[in-house]
């Protein structure tokens, strides 16, 4: 009976299991299961009939049965008595695909598998497109870009067992990286869970820390809430990744269901934004206005509102500094823009930290790469706040951030566009010549300290050589407006911050806490899939690139006109760095046996070529980016290191510059004069 007989939602099964679910003990749940499932028979009047594919359920005092044969499942609708909303017949899978409609999704990243089939199956013939990745891993990035490149939700499906266990790397992904990423599983039977049954894995127990909110279900009715909570806990506050764990009898289950049960999705919205504390908005304009030589240090959390941060910052004449996650919310191109801070950002922009006396810091959270050693961290900020002409500000949604990493002057929780909002009513602009005097300071910085690097010898390229040629193309021919660039993690996606300046929210995508190699290819079909109109670009070392390379399928599945930039030097050259200035030189697992890339891409009917030589590049770049369909370049690069660098235990203005360069690498025959103590960075 436990198997046949739904729980009702008055039993309160997730008081069992919890909203973030504890262990699930399912063999100590059979026998209440049984039990209860015995005294809703009874109490309900419920019956139970076998279909082909699984049960249906209806009430026996208000169905009269009819013949449902040679019409659609969607088309099954009875009334139980005048006045009384229609039910229609349905499965799981049905309430599921029908509650994410309602929501707005209308592409589903997934991989098929047999415990998940009777929820894909609901797709067939339906209006929302499903994109098949080559692998379960690529399809999570590849619905957490579609996430990153848009603000709307990604969603992603895949079946029990190891179906599950690929996606761990993405949501722990979109956990770090906030991107409201909703992830389904199919999962075994009910009463085959706990059995160590085919393809079975513990899966909300995986899935507990690398989610925000996780749920297994074991009730038929709690789908449609289970769905609603889903994805208003994924929007709400930090965006963030959710999963619903689906047995496949559940999935399976057929019943009568209310049209009401859909209308609660309409009103099932992310939660209000926090209140706006106008005091200690107050307290930050006061700061800021006090201030000589204010910042602001911006990450993704302004993505919605890149027009107020630049109206705020051009009104008080306030430098903008950004994460990599937030280049483009305001215009690079602009004088008041530093580019990216931190570990491999603009040496002026870390000093312009490093000198403000008013970090004003917007939708960031202090991450370990654009701090340096903590305690040497914005020493006139934290001067001015004891003089109480300045200091640190945050501005964040997420209040667990505060104090987590720096301490800050002023903590204000709130939406960043209501912060902004509020501040650009109290901020003043300047009239003495001291913030002008600072701007100009930082843009001196800006004119010594620039982006370069040393030419490969015999006309070889690098790959700052390849971006910045790639930069000048998109630039000049006005197509950075609408481009999204993916990258895979290591030096081209460091590289790929400082050479290409970025003007739009939400155009680079890219792993930023996680760094997770690979997801570079995944991540360009899920921009390209959400922006079909756009030019899609992924730049990717040879080290990324071949671990999701068999992505290229889906590429050439879907004809997705992506332009693949192989920088291929045949090793992790960033790793390869750090081993010689922290170990002397012993390099392990570094080198890479690489494939014809070209060949590779061909073979997956893909137009694709090699670029060796500075003569060909500008050729080359205008080809492959005008191209009409698909197609990938194999650059073969001179190593390089990625300069400026902030080492480890240094403080963010204790850069290795690249005058550095050659007493850092030394020669081919010896090591560098400048000795590293501390950890590699990792």
């Amino acid at each position: 009976l436990a198997r046949v007989f739904l729980i009702p939602v008055g039993f309160g099964l997730e008081a069992l299991i919890g909203s973030k679910p504890r262990r699930l003990q399912v063999r100590n749940l059979r026998t209440t299961m049984r039990a209860a499932a015995a005294r809703t028979a009874s109490r309900c009047q419920v019956k139970a009939r076998p279909f082909a594919k699984g049960w249906q359920l209806s009430a026996t005092q208000a169905v009269s049965p009819r013949p449902l044969a040679g019409l659609a499942l969607s088309e099954r609708r009875i009334s139980s008595g005048k006045g009384v909303a229609p039910l229609r017949e349905m499965t799981g899978g049905e309430v599921i695909f029908n509650m994410i409609v309602e929501h707005g999704v209308d592409t589903v990243f997934g991989y098929s598998g047999g415990a998940v089939l009777p929820l894909i199956d609901a797709f067939h013939g339906k209006n929302v497109k499903w994109i098949t990745s080559a692998h379960e891993q690529c399809s999570g990035h590849s619905a957490a870009a579609y996430a990153k490149s848009t603000g709307k939700f990604g969603v992603t499906i895949v079946t029990s067992g190891p179906g599950l266990t690929n996606l761990v790397t993405p949501m722990q992904d979109a956990l770090t990286d906030g991107v409201p990423l909703v992830v389904f599983s199919g999962q075994v039977p009910t009463g085959a869970m706990g059995t160590d049954a085919f393809q079975e894995c513990p899966a909300t127990e995986i899935t507990r820390s690398c989610t925000k909110w996780n749920y297994v279900c074991l009730d038929f009715n709690q789908l449609p809430w289970a769905v609603n909570e889903a994805f208003r806990i994924a929007a709400s506050g930090r965006p963030g990744p959710v999963h619903i764990d689906l047995p496949k009898d559940i999935v399976s289950m057929r019943a009568q269901v209310p049209e009401a049960v859909f209308r609660k999705a309409q009103t099932a919205t992310a939660d209000a934004p926090p209140m706006l504390d106008m005091g200690a908005v107050q307290k930050a304009a006061d700061l800021i206005n006090k201030s000589k030589n204010p910042i602001f240090y911006v990450g993704q959390g302004c993505s919605h509102c890149p027009e107020i941060l630049a109206q705020v910052a051009k009104k008080a004449n306030i430098p903008v500094t950004t994460t990599c996650h937030a280049m483009g919310i305001f215009n690079e191109r602009d004088p008041l823009s530093m580019h990216m801070l931190g570990m491999h950002g603009a040496a002026y922009a870390n000093f312009a930290i490093q000198n403000s006396d008013c970090i004003i810091a917007v939708g960031s959270r202090f991450d370990d790469r654009t701090t340096g050693i903590v305690n040497k961290y914005a020493p006139k900020a934290q001067e001015a706040e004891k003089n109480g002409t300045g200091g640190i500000i945050h501005i964040n949604i997420d209040k667990t951030c505060f104090g987590k990493v720096v301490n800050p002057t002023v903590a204000v929780w709130a939406d960043t566009e209501h912060a902004l909002q509020a501040l650009d009513g109290l901020i003043g602009t300047p009239t003495d010549s001291k913030r002008e005097e600072w701007v100009k300071q930082c843009q001196d910085w800006k004119e010594q300290y620039k982006f370069d690097y040393v030419k490969a010898p015999g006309g070889q390229i690098k790959v700052q050589q390849v971006l910045a040629e790639m930069n000048k193309f998109l630039h000049e021919k006005k197509l950075m407006e609408n481009t999204y660039v993916a990258t895979g993690v290591g030096n081209h996606q460091m590289m790929s911050c400082q050479f290409l300046r970025w003007i739009r929210p939400r155009s680079f995508i890219t792993s930023g806490s996680l760094g997770v190699m690979g997801a570079g290819l995944p991540f360009a079909i899920g921009a390209q899939v959400a922006n079909p109109d756009a030019l899609t670009i992924l730049v990717d070392g040879d080290g990324s690139f071949g671990m999701t390379n068999m992505d290229l399928q889906t590429v050439k599945r879907y004809n997705l006109p992506i332009k693949m930039a192989i920088m291929n030097d045949d090793r992790q050259q960033m790793v390869w760095i750090w081993q010689r200035l922290f170990f002397d030189g012993r390099f392990v697992s570094v080198d890479n046996v690489n494939p014809d890339f070209v060949a590779l891409a061909k073979a997956y009917g893909i137009e694709a070529i090699r670029c060796e030589t500075e003569e060909e590049l500008p050729e080359v770049i205008e080809k492959w980016l005008n191209f009409d369909g698909p197609m990938l370049v194999d650059f073969k690069v001179v190593p390089d290191i990625c300069l400026p660098m902030v080492a480890p235990g240094k403080a963010l203005d204790e850069m290795i510059l690249l005058a550095d360069r050659e007493a850092v690498l030394g020669t081919d025959e010896e090591l560098g004069t400048y000795k590293f103590e501390g950890l590699a960075p990792s």
